[in-house]
């Protein structure tokens, strides 16, 4: 019996030993900020910090090596994390006032980063599958962007500086590439792809420009320059 009990703790202390442990790091200074974060598996890191008045950030973790980095500076900045899988990476950083960042990963090995300067900035990053990367830049006033990803290995970045810009990017099947900047006021940007290997570039500088992409099939290409 005592030869039983002896293997079973070894046992026991084997496990805990491969488990490795969460770590969560949140720091707050000014008045009123709120934090939540909730890891569930293993080697799961977050680091929150939080300056200012009012900025919320939640992060909800499962699975396993999951990372996310949250900086907000200013007022009322929202910022929301959710990692379900493993290995992949969030990066937030917000500075100004009522700018909202929302992100998604289900899946492995997906990287998304969310910049935000200004105020009034929406960003949604959605990415379902693996080895997909994501990428948006908000600078002054009104912006929006939404990504979408669902396969594997697609890349998309947004860049937005100005005023009420809006862009839209749609990428499902594999190994798709999307790119939009806009620099100016009220441009409206749409992309979607749908297959493998497609690329799609878009530009617009000034205000007013209006821009649709869709793709479908393999390997195809196209780039849109719009200016006034």
């Amino acid at each position: 019996m005592k030869k039983v009990i002896l293997s079973i703790s070894a046992m026991l202390l084997s496990v805990v030993g491969f488990a490795q442990a969460n770590v969560s790091n949140v720091d707050q200074v000014g008045w009123l900020n709120g934090a939540l974060v909730a890891q569930v598996g293993s080697s799961n890191d977050s680091d929150v910090f939080q300056i200012g008045l009012a900025n919320i950030s939640v992060v909800a973790q499962v699975g396993d090596s999951n990372e996310t980095d949250t900086n907000q500076g200013g007022i009322l900045n929202i910022s929301t994390v959710t990692q379900d899988g493993n290995s992949n990476d969030a990066y937030v950083g917000q500075l100004g006032l009522f700018n909202v960042a929302t992100t998604s990963q289900s899946g492995d090995d997906n990287d998304a980063v969310t910049g935000q300067l200004g105020a009034f900035n929406s960003a949604s990053t959605i990415q379902v599958g693996s080895d997909n990367s994501a990428t948006t830049l908000q600078f002054l006033i009104g912006n929006s962007s939404d990504i979408y990803q669902e396969g594997e290995y697609n890349t998309a970045g947004v860049l937005q500086f100005g005023f009420n810009n809006s862009a839209s990017t749609t990428q499902l099947g594999s190994w798709n590439e999307s790119n939009t900047w806009q620099l100016g006021f009220d441009n409206s940007a749409t992309t979607m792809q749908d297959g493998m290997g497609n690329s799609a570039l878009t530009i617009q500088l000034g205000d007013s420009h209006i821009s649709t992409i869709s793709q479908a099939g393999v390997g195809n290409n196209a780039i849109v320059y719009q200016s006034n």
